[in-house]
């Protein structure tokens, strides 16, 4: 079979459509996880990878598979380092912002894997791809994938895509500094800060799309010294996005309202809280990073975040959720010190059980 894999490879840059169709078909079926001659397939990603990625540009059906295949072969780590150069991230880049491609989603899918190595998180943070009329003025391929997530939505931008994979993106760039770097610092083409771009779909009906989103948002809390721009409502202002999907339809006292931030007061009756318990762990995750530095629970204090955790303890059914609300009530409500109030001296607050960064 080797010898056979070996013959069906070279068929790929055959210039006959019909003969790199059919090799493409072969390959697609051979790259699934559970394929007998996965592990075949995978041994000779340095074959592979160029050519199919070469085929993402051919016609719709072969590059359907061509994308298929790398999204396969992608799930292992060891492919991943076969993208790691400029020519082939530009690609994918180019591949995700064209309006007429009809791989797009699978190309984000793709990437989504990529992201998973921190060496491919490194190189995406820098790379340059050249500006896209119509959709960003920046070279820089981060802002055009935060731009793409954000006007690609509902099919906007190209048909057959939502671009909601790149959520997981975000998320996975935001493991490491220098990705929170980009989401909390205004960029030079439209002033704006990338994490308010995308913070704004944290209650959209994809839970991919959300629950990147929701990632992102818990690991920009990390930068300690970004608390105060974080919470600022004329900055980031991301506290009613962390607190409005853990709010639900419950009654809540005027008085104890009027200390919420805009954004929660007077919900409707209907309100739903977030229904996936990962995601409500997630945010509060996000609340419990806040509560690292006395400027974060201080705001949180005079927000009022502790009735909202309170009526969600009442209803909440899931143990890591449970401890998650417990653990912020707690460093909420305890008394305030000179040690405490000096970040520099005071112990993480994850220092018994640290949050993952995501």
């Amino acid at each position: 079979m080797e010898s056979q894999l070996d013959e069906l490879i070279q068929f790929l840059t055959n210039p006959r459509p019909d003969v790199r169709q059919v090799a493409s078909t072969y390959i697609v079926g051979f790259t699934h996880p559970t394929s007998d001659y996965f592990d075949l397939v995978v041994a000779r990603a340095d074959k592979l990878v160029r050519p199919l990625l070469v085929m993402c540009h051919d016609n719709p059906v072969v590059a359907h598979d061509a994308i298929r295949s790398l999204v396969n072969m992608t799930t292992k780590p060891s492919v991943c380092g076969y993208f790691d150069d400029e020519d082939s991230l530009s690609m994918i880049v180019r591949l995700i912002t064209n309006p007429s491609m009809v791989i797009a989603d699978l190309c984000c899918m793709l990437l989504s894997n990529l992201t998973k190595v921190d060496r491919i998180c490194r190189r995406l943070s820098t790379l340059m791809v050249g500006e896209t009329p119509g959709l960003c003025s920046s070279p820089m391929a981060m802002d055009q994938l935060t731009d793409v997530f954000v006007k690609g939505m509902d099919h906007k931008f190209n048909k057959d895509a939502n671009f909601g994979f790149l959520a997981s993106v975000f998320s996975d760039m935001t493991t490491y500094p220098f990705g929170r770097k980009y989401f909390l610092e205004r960029t030079s083409y439209d002033g704006k800060l990338p994490i308010t771009k995308i913070m704004v779909f944290n209650e959209y009906p994809d839970v991919i799309r959300r629950g990147g989103v929701d990632s992102t948002m818990k690991n920009v809390c990390f930068e300690k010294d970004k608390h105060k721009e974080i919470l600022d409502p004329n900055e980031t202002n991301m506290l009613p996005y962390i607190l409005l999907p853990l709010c639900g339809p419950e009654e809540i006292d005027m008085d104890d309202m009027e200390k919420f931030p805009d954004e929660l007061q007077l919900l409707d009756d209907d309100k739903k809280r977030e229904p996936d318990s990962k995601l409500r762990a997630t945010l509060l995750e996000a609340i419990n990073l806040l509560c690292t530095t006395h400027f974060g629970r201080q705001t949180l204090r005079d927000k009022n975040a502790y009735i909202v955790l309170r009526e969600m303890h009442k209803v909440e059914t899931d143990d890591a959720c449970i401890d998650l609300n417990d653990r912020a009530v707690q460093l909420l409500m305890r008394d305030e010190s000179k040690e405490t109030m000096d970040d520099n001296q005071q112990s993480n607050a994850m220092e018994d059980d640290t949050i993952e960064e995501i």
